[in-house]
Order: structure tokens, then C-alpha cells, then sequence
């Protein structure tokens, strides 16, 4: 006979509020450029892009993300095939100049029909985001820094060349604006405390290149008074250790300190430690005030994985993101992969443009497509250590009071909460996301019917009262 799965208590307490979230999301960069043009269809007669588009932005049938982040590229797709230090085609971006102040918004039609696709399903927010400066504006005529002259540590783009360059960026960003796009967000630097020095779009800066860069940015935003879009900053690789020079920095200089409302930053190499002691610090200089995105982030490990072991370890980081950072938004990096690492939420076979879902993508979704803009965490326990759980409150679109609670059991070992547990919150469904299901709807929460929380599984539970 099977054993029963041990019980569980969780606590809920929402007189304890936390941060109020904005939005989950996932950048479109290495991809879209080139899957935004996969008309073949399937056996019911899909597209293999609306496949794509249904999973990462549909409410229903995918995992409802609701911002999307669009590549502004430095025009490494528009060199030839024979371009050196990107060899990966993927990995190039091409740019809507033609030449300096004449564009061509023609270019890029995949990564915009993709664009368009994702705000036709649900996308609320846009953030239009750099890896490199434009390539005729930078020191060696690359999206990439120069190896053999400085080893990637000093900036490829040139003091004189800043405005130049916050100048296309918002060109770039006005013109899709003025055609209705709801870019909320724009970002002109990323990770720029790495080496970039081939295989992608990338540019160094050192921390007072950086404030000099972002100053000239704010003075061209400021000038283009382009209401509702903001800049979006420092976009550091990590949070804590390599990024506190970065920050000292930037708040040392006034006008950064106070133009600066969000923090955006990576969750690479970023230990629960290190994002705590990032919070410690952040309140020992009186910055606690500052709200706090997770921009990027994915599993840097190789191999192609598929199921629930790649699944829980990214439900883990969006739950400690959430719980230790308090971020409002999350955003995962590459949505879409045709590598063999554990990546993309979706997979894609190049030579037959075929489309694999993950338990990655399926686990995102029971953060995405419950927790909506609007919605506030308020404290949640659970008494294992085996099961992380959050919780977050909100108005559902029937205009009722909404509690949203995922758990995560990254166990071998079964549980199973009583619906009690949840107090005046009585009315509701499970989705579940395991070996054998992806999201699914397990059914109502009734009173003589305990909650399963499988092994291996990450579990949302949705209520009213």
C-alpha cells in the first residue's frame, strides 16, 4: 500500500504586505529575428511562430506574460555572413539605420512581428533594451569589444559617441511609440561589468563610464519628453559582488540617485546570501525606498533539459527573487532556444522548425498567469522546509478579492495541505505543473477534498472568499 502523503500547515497572514507586483516577462533577443518568420504550419495547421506566441503570451492555452522585452540591435545581422567574432547567426541583431538619421523600419520584420504578436495577446509592457551601441559608433567598428587591445575592460563606445547613440536608441523608441506600441521601458546598457569580446552583442563600461553614459541618456530622454517611458538601469549582471562598485557609483552622482526609481539586475551568480546582503545594503545606505526588478535571468548549466529538474530549480530562483528582493517584475532571458542548454522555455529544432515545450515554461506559468499587475504578497509559511511558498492578494477580472498561493516541493516526497488552512478563503482550484501535467487544472478546492502538492511538482492554489 502506498504510503499518504505527510500533511503540511501553511500559514497565511495578510495583514503583512510586501511589494506589489508589476509584471512577468521574457526577453525576445536571439530569436525572435529569425523564429518570427516560421510560417510552416503543424498537423491542425498552426504556424509554428503563433505556436510560440500562443504558449508564452496566451492566458489561457500558455503562461500569459505580460512584458516583453524587444532587442534594439547594434546591426551585427546587417555585416555579411562572413562577420567574425559573432559566429552564430542567432546571436546577431540587426539595426533600423540605414544611414545616420535615415531609417528603415522595414528591418527586423520577424522580431517585430513577434513583437506585435505578443502585445496582440495580452502584453501590457514593452521594454526596448541594447546590448551594444550601434556598430559605426563604436571604437573598432564592432557590437563587441576589442580582445587584444584593452581585454574588453574599457568601454567600445566612445566618450563623443554617447549622445549619438542615446539619440537612435530614442528615435528608435519614439518612432514605435508614435505607432501605439506600450513601451514602458528602455534600457540602454547591459551587464556592463563583463568582458564582451565576441560571441554576442555586448560593451563594457567601467562605473564612472557608465554614470557619464546614463547622464547623457537622461539629458536626450529629458529633451524628447516622451511621457510614460522611463529608463530602465544599471541592467548589472548580478546582485551584490561584482555590482557594488557599479552602484556606489551611480548613487554618488545626485542626479542618477534621485532620476532612478527601479533597480533592474540579473540574477546571475547571485547566491540567496548575496541577494540578502544586497537588501542589507541597500537599506544601510537609506535606498530601501528603490524598487527592485529581476531583468534577466536563466539556468547556466549545459544540456537540453526538458522536465521538472531545470523546472523547480527556476521556480526556486523567481521564488526567492520574490520573497528575499521583494522585485516587482521578473523577467526570464532567452524565451526561446535552439541550444543544447537548459535556456530557452520553449526549445526549436532549426533544420525543421519544430517547437518542444518545457516544464520550464509550464512552471513559470503558475507564477504568470495568476499573479497579476496589481497584486500584493503578504507573508506565507508553509512548516517544511521541503515546500517554498508565496503568497499574493489581489482583484481577480470578476472584481472579487483574489488569493494567489504557489509551492514549490523540490522534494522526492509527496504532501498534502488542508483546505481549512486557508481560512475565509474557500472557493477556488489547484494547477499543477509536474512529470504528468503542465498547468493543469486539478479541479475546485472543496473542504473535504485535501490539496495535493506531488513531488517534484510546483502547485498554485487560487481562492476567493
Amino acid at each position: 500500500m502506498a504510503k499518504e502523503a505527510e500533511f503540511v500547515t501553511i500559514t497565511i497572514d495578510e495583514k503583512v504586505t510586501h511589494q506589489t507586483i508589476e509584471s512577468f516577462g521574457a526577453s525576445g533577443a536571439w530569436w525572435s529575428q529569425d523564429v518570427g518568420g516560421w510560417t510552416n504550419t503543424d498537423a491542425k495547421g498552426v504556424e509554428a511562430r503563433e505556436q510560440i506566441a500562443t504558449l508564452l503570451f496566451d492566458d489561457e492555452n500558455g503562461i500569459g506574460l505580460t512584458t516583453y522585452r524587444y532587442n534594439v540591435g547594434a546591426g551585427t545581422a546587417d555585416s555579411g555572413a562572413s562577420y567574425d567574432g559573432i559566429t552564430d547567426v542567432w546571436r546577431r541583431a540587426e539595426c533600423f539605420e540605414v544611414k545616420p538619421g535615415i531609417y528603415d523600419w522595414t528591418k527586423d520584420k520577424n522580431a517585430v512581428w513577434f513583437m506585435d504578436r505578443a502585445v496582440e495577446l495580452g502584453v501590457k509592457e514593452l521594454v526596448f533594451f541594447c546590448n551594444s551601441p550601434l556598430e559605426r559608433l563604436t571604437k573598432n567598428g564592432k557590437g563587441f569589444g576589442d580582445a587584444a587591445t584593452d581585454g574588453g575592460m574599457t568601454s567600445n563606445l566612445p566618450e563623443e559617441n554617447y549622445r549619438a547613440f542615446a539619440e537612435y536608441v530614442m528615435d528608435v523608441v519614439e518612432h514605435f511609440v508614435n505607432e501605439g506600441y506600450p513601451i514602458k521601458y528602455v534600457s540602454p546598457v547591459n551587464e556592463p561589468q563583463w568582458e564582451w569580446t565576441g560571441g554576442q552583442e555586448g560593451c563594457h563600461y567601467e562605473p564612472e563610464e557608465l554614470v557619464a553614459f546614463l547622464n547623457v541618456f537622461l539629458d536626450v530622454m529629458e529633451e524628447r519628453q516622451m511621457e510614460g517611458v522611463e529608463l530602465s538601469a544599471p541592467e548589472l549582471g548580478e546582485w551584490g559582488n561584482t555590482s557594488y562598485a557599479y552602484f556606489e557609483a551611480i548613487f554618488a552622482d545626485e542626479r542618477l540617485k534621485n532620476a532612478l526609481t527601479t533597480l533592474d539586475v540579473h540574477s546571475y551568480w547571485s547566491s540567496t546570501s548575496a541577494k540578502t546582503q544586497f537588501v542589507s545594503w541597500l537599506e544601510k545606505n537609506n535606498l530601501q525606498q528603490l524598487e527592485l526588478k529581476t531583468s534577466e535571468w536563466c539556468e547556466m548549466v549545459n544540456g537540453k533539459d526538458y522536465g521538472m529538474d531545470s523546472a523547480i530549480h527556476l521556480a526556486m530562483e523567481i521564488n526567492t527573487d520574490l520573497t528575499k528582493l521583494n522585485v516587482t517584475s521578473w523577467q526570464y532571458w532567452i524565451a526561446v532556444s535552439c541550444y543544447d542548454y537548459r535556456d530557452g522555455l520553449i526549445y526549436v529544432t532549426l533544420n525543421s522548425k519544430t517547437v518542444w515545450d518545457t516544464k520550464r515554461l509550464w512552471a513559470m506559468g503558475n507564477f504568470s498567469r495568476f499573479i497579476k499587475e496589481g497584486y500584493t504578497r503578504v507573508d506565507c509559511t508553509v512548516n517544511n522546509r521541503n515546500i517554498a511558498s508565496s503568497a499574493y492578494v489581489g482583484v481577480n477580472e470578476d472584481g472579487e478579492e483574489n488569493l494567489v498561493v504557489v509551492l514549490i516541493n523540490s522534494s522526492e516526497n509527496a504532501y498534502q495541505i488542508l483546505p481549512e488552512d486557508f481560512g475565509d478563503w474557500t472557493r477556488g482550484g489547484v494547477h499543477l505543473t509536474d512529470a504528468s501535467h503542465e498547468l493543469e487544472n486539478m479541479g475546485e478546492v472543496v473542504s473535504d477534498n485535501n490539496i495535493q502538492i506531488p513531488a517534484m511538482s510546483v502547485v498554485t492554489v487560487t481562492l476567493t472568499k
